[in-house]
């Protein structure tokens, strides 16, 4: 599918040294930071390009990455920001004591991987994914007056009505903000900002609009 989610490597730890981090400074005060990093991943080539190899070590997985930094082994962790903001909501860090840092690193751009052997099938995601950024770029919001199910299943992919994922569920926006507030990079692109692209179907009130090829169904 086109990404959906843009995510990226951050830093979670003491507040000091998680800005030391994203400064890359390693002197006076940010002379203690050491990273704890998990091994065979996109963070580590990151990590091993910014710092030399006294300021960070080799972790199994993030469970590892965890106990090393609340034994003190590290005094910063560095994984996808989803994550780490997931990790400084849960019970065990919700006293403060490390925080999330403020800067993306990198850019990580996720999709849905569907088998290509199944074209329909690919087609449904992608058109589902399409109606949900075209419905937050149109205010179209979670509604359920206009939210249908389906009584007969069809066997034509243009008998779907897309519309139904943002209607019966909602828009992007209202999904994202289910799941965090922070949304980054994540916001729909109106030319000035955000990596989220809807396809330009045309305006919903289109007087010569003659009901095909639109997103309720694709034609």
């Amino acid at each position: 599918s086109s990404p959906y989610y843009y995510d990226g490597m951050g830093y979670f730890g003491n507040d000091t040294f998680v800005r030391c981090a994203e400064e890359k400074k390693r002197f006076g005060d940010c002379s203690p930071l050491l990273i704890c990093v998990e091994n065979s991943t996109t963070n580590y080539d990151t990590i091993e390009s910014y710092f030399p190899l006294d300021f960070f070590t080799v972790a199994s997985s993030l469970e590892n990455m965890i106990s090393m930094l609340l034994s003190g082994i590290c005094n910063v962790i560095t994984d996808d920001r989803s994550i780490l903001l997931e990790l400084a909501q849960s019970e065990q860090h919700v006293d403060g004591q490390f925080v999330v840092g403020n800067k993306t690193i990198s850019k990580e751009p996720l999709a849905i991987v569907t088998r290509k052997d199944d074209r329909e099938f690919s087609d449904i995601i992608n058109w589902v994914v399409q109606a949900l950024f075209y419905g937050e770029e149109q205010e179209l919001t979670k509604d359920s007056s206009p939210c249908q199910n389906y009584t007969n299943w069809t066997s034509r992919v243009s008998d779907l009505d897309f519309l139904n994922a943002v209607y019966c569920v909602g828009n992007y926006g209202e999904l994202y903000d289910e799941i965090q507030k922070n949304r980054g990079m994540n916001h729909i692109n109106t030319g000035t900002t955000g990596m989220l692209y809807a396809i330009p179907f045309g305006e919903l009130d289109n007087e010569d609009y003659d009901g095909i090829g639109d997103i309720m169904n694709i034609s």
